[in-house]
């Protein structure tokens, strides 16, 4: 062999060797983690559309912010923040082992709310859930005053899911402005009912 020859293998083998790395660099890259591999599958919709997701059908009809709150079974809350009441029917699209739902959050910048469970059956929070036929009705989620008020409200995030762990399944995503609300002092809650109002 002559040394040209070999400075060329040597010239090959290296440029095979940075190509190799560059691919596996790639993969490496755009493999997803564990935690994007198990993240919700989000479906945004829209105030006042229905929004479906693989086992959920919801849709928000309102969004009010008052400093108290009566629920239709004649449970009352006051807060030294404010409630937020949204106005939802939701659905379960396919029949699992007693579907409810188990997720209702309202994400403002990083904080997640829960919706509250204390209205007990003045609200639709935990509701058991039917193929086919919606709970009407209200959910019911306390909040500082000063987040209501950030420049976060504004882009603030109602969250519904069948499952109260949402992995790798539907999570619907409506985005509600509460900054563009008013505070009224107090709000009554209609009754929750299987349908449609």
């Amino acid at each position: 062999m002559t040394r040209t020859t070999m400075n060329w293998r040597h010239v090959a083998n290296g440029a095979g060797l940075v190509v190799i790395l560059v691919i596996a660099g790639l993969v490496a890259h755009s493999t997803p983690s564990i935690a994007e591999k198990q993240a919700p599958i989000a479906v945004r919709g829209e105030l006042g559309e229905p929004v479906a997701g693989r086992n959920i059908l919801a849709t928000v009809d309102a969004v009010r912010v008052a400093r108290s709150v009566e629920a239709s079974n004649g449970w009352a809350g006051g807060t030294a923040g404010v409630w937020v009441v949204v106005d939802v029917s939701v659905e379960a699209r396919v029949d699992g082992l007693d579907p409810t739902l188990g997720y209702a959050r309202l994400r403002v910048g990083e904080t997640t709310f829960s919706a509250s469970t204390r209205p007990g059956d003045g609200s639709i929070a935990e509701r058991g859930m039917t193929v086919g036929i919606a709970w009407t009705g209200p959910l019911m989620f306390e909040l500082p005053l000063d987040v209501v008020s950030s420049p976060a409200a504004a882009n603030a995030e109602l969250q519904l899911a069948l499952d109260s762990d949402p992995r790798v399944d539907s999570l619907l995503v409506i985005p509600v402005d509460l900054r563009a609300l008013d505070v009224d002092e107090s709000i009554e809650t209609d009754r929750p009912v299987w349908g449609a109002r």
